[in-house]
């Protein structure tokens, strides 16, 4: 009677294992464009402020790693996080590494999904005005699915050409 139970135990188990995979899958493949675009603004914010007040660097991890891949959370971290009086802080820079560009979020925002990434991008010609100045060509941020959730697995200045040219 105790085996039959022990199995009945590792069965139901078994189910809610398989019940939950499957839950995590279904939520990565209704990702789309407004989730993406989501994702990446949201991401911009946290960085920007990250610049507000000082904080301890598990809370700065903590924040960053809610949008950025493992990898590009230890990047940013090591390349713009500075020890002040009271922890640590970012200073604000139009051209520091491993930061969200400063998108629109407009029509001039593009969104395309390509060979298991999400691309998000905005072509520069240079003469934008504003408190913030761009170079020519393309700025883009790649979400990649890491663990079941999408993050910002790189910031680039080039796009494959399959995902521009469509």
């Amino acid at each position: 009677m105790e085996k039959k139970k022990l199995w009945l135990l590792f069965f139901i188990l078994g189910l809610v294992t398989a019940a939950c995979g499957q839950a995590v899958q279904t939520q990565a493949s209704e990702f789309n464009k407004e989730n993406a675009l989501s994702l990446v603004e949201e991401a911009f914010h946290s960085q920007v402020s990250l610049s507000e007040k000082p904080q301890s660097k598990k809370q700065i991890e903590d924040q960053l790693s809610k949008y950025f891949s493992q990898s590009l959370t230890t990047n940013f971290m090591s390349e713009n996080i500075y020890e002040v009086d009271g922890g640590y802080i970012t200073f604000g820079s139009d051209f520091a590494s491993h930061y969200v560009p400063f998108f629109h979020y407009d029509e001039s925002t593009r969104v395309r999904y390509k060979d298991g990434n999400w691309y998000v991008w905005e072509e520069r010609t240079g003469e934008e005005e504003g408190p913030v100045s761009s170079l020519n060509g393309v700025e883009a941020v790649v979400l990649s699915e890491e663990e079941g959730t999408w993050k910002i697995s790189s910031i680039t200045y080039e796009l494959p050409k399959a995902v521009k040219s469509e």
